[in-house]
């Protein structure tokens, strides 16, 4: 057991405090989780590869210190999830590998995984004894559930695009993919017998439930649902102005059925400093508003966001910092939104890059299907603009913009397509030397 103690800034003024995670052998944290006031985890893995160090990381003091309770050293795997049903028993993917521990993260075991499996890509634990998960493999993906511990799977879809999965309870459960415009969406209600195309929506990078018919889900925005799914109404968070065409909602996290905050909002000042948002509702979405933590807290585009309760809270990037409030944040919020004209899918595609991973360069493509201000902007992990591509009014057709990496280390990097001032899509590329 390593123990790893940091000073954190009081910040007296905004409301919120500075935390600081380890630099464990520099790897980024690539998921958390807070379990009560004072309890949380977290995993590293920077989905780049490679044969590196990675940890399992507790706080037992609401995440002022931090302490390495597990790491898998010279292991090609990257830690991508970690859950927990209890204060005892948790499950972290690892790869081709899922880990359980049933004493707190004092010990950690594999479990038996499917065999059709080239790496998770997500896992819900619904019980010790149920569990889901998805899978890549030749031919596609795989939805997989287990309801004995893992002893057995059972395949229960294929298809494409099956990232992430969000279980209501042990009939209802969704799984989706993370591109606005694949439009993979599926609905189950009766444990995965049969599964619902949900036409129309896109996936989502999380999703929340208060009951069977109302519940949310964010992509490239926040969307509600009243009928259990089958339709989804999108609610407009702040954009526009000094908000950056980087931001989007990455997650969120709800105190019942009215307060919800959000975060992937990123504030340009006009010395080109750039500040992470969190946004925040009271009344179920109607409107939103949002906040930037004191100056004295400098952090970029925040990934994750955990609320307990309407004072308790978390928000942490995927680096090594965070941010902790008991007071529920800053007292001070921004009302102004500017709400966008409807911009259909089908009037804009932004292609996956080629080749990818790259080095030094990559091309990226694009198609307009009217005419349109158009820009491509180059983030980096941390969401801070690297580079523009183009920034000018085109007409109709397809498009390839050249991207020159030299220079930048390896790491993963965002190309966003902004058309008229509106984020329509962002993807991931990697810059592999």
């Amino acid at each position: 057991l390593f123990i790893i103690a940091f000073n954190f800034s009081d910040n007296g003024v905004g409301g919120w405090t500075q935390q600081f995670m380890p630099f464990v052998n520099n790897r980024p944290i690539a998921d958390i989780i807070f379990l009560d006031s004072i309890t949380g985890y977290a995993v590293t893995g920077n989905g780049i590869g490679g044969k590196d160090t990675n940890y399992i990381l507790k706080t037992t003091n609401a995440g002022d210190n931090w302490n390495i309770i597990y790491n898998s050293i010279n292991d090609f795997r990257d830690f991508t999830r970690i859950i927990f049903l209890n204060l005892d028993t948790g499950y972290v993917l690892k790869g081709d590998t899922i880990l359980r521990t049933i004493n707190a993260g004092e010990s950690w075991n594999s479990i038996p995984v499917p065999p059709d499996n080239f790496g998770f890509k997500d896992m819900f634990a619904i019980s010790y004894d149920t569990i889901w998960v998805t899978t890549s493999f030749i031919g596609g993906d795989y939805i997989y559930r287990t309801t004995n511990a893992g002893l057995n799977w059972t395949n229960q879809m294929q298809g494409n695009s099956f990232d992430n999965l969000y279980f209501f309870n042990n009939r209802i459960g969704f799984v989706g993919n993370e591109d606005i415009f694949t439009n993979t969406l599926l609905k189950t209600t009766n444990s995965g017998l049969n599964w619902i195309n949900i036409s129309g929506q896109n996936g989502f990078f999380n999703m929340n439930f208060t009951d069977s018919l109302f519940g949310w889900k964010c992509l490239d925005s926040m969307r509600h649902t009243t009928n259990g799914g089958l339709t989804w109404m999108r609610e407009y968070i702040p954009l526009g102005g000094n908000i950056t065409g980087s931001s989007r909602v990455y997650d969120f996290s709800n105190i019942g059925k009215d307060t919800l905050w959000a975060v992937g909002g990123v504030y340009r000042y006009p010395n080109n400093q750039y500040r992470g948002i969190l946004y925040r509702t009271t009344n179920r979405g109607q409107n939103w508003n949002y906040q930037i933590p004191d100056t004295s807290i400098n952090l970029l585009q925040y990934l994750s966001v955990t609320f307990k309760n309407h004072k308790l809270g978390w928000s942490y990037i995927n680096g090594n910092s965070g941010i902790h409030t008991t007071t529920g944040g800053d007292t001070s919020f921004i009302t102004n939104i500017v709400k966008p004209s409807i911009t259909s899918p089908e009037d804009y595609i932004l292609y996956q890059n080629y080749p990818n991973p790259f080095n030094p360069s990559t091309k990226i493509k694009y198609e307009l299907r009217k005419s349109s201000n158009v820009s491509i902007i180059i983030f980096d992990i941390l969401g801070k603009e690297i580079s523009s591509l183009i920034n000018k009014i085109q007409t109709t057709g397809k498009y390839e913009k050249e991207f020159d990496a030299s220079g930048l280390t390896s790491g993963i990097y965002f190309y966003s397509l902004i058309i008229d001032n509106i984020n329509v899509d962002t993807k991931k590329m990697i810059l592999l030397r």
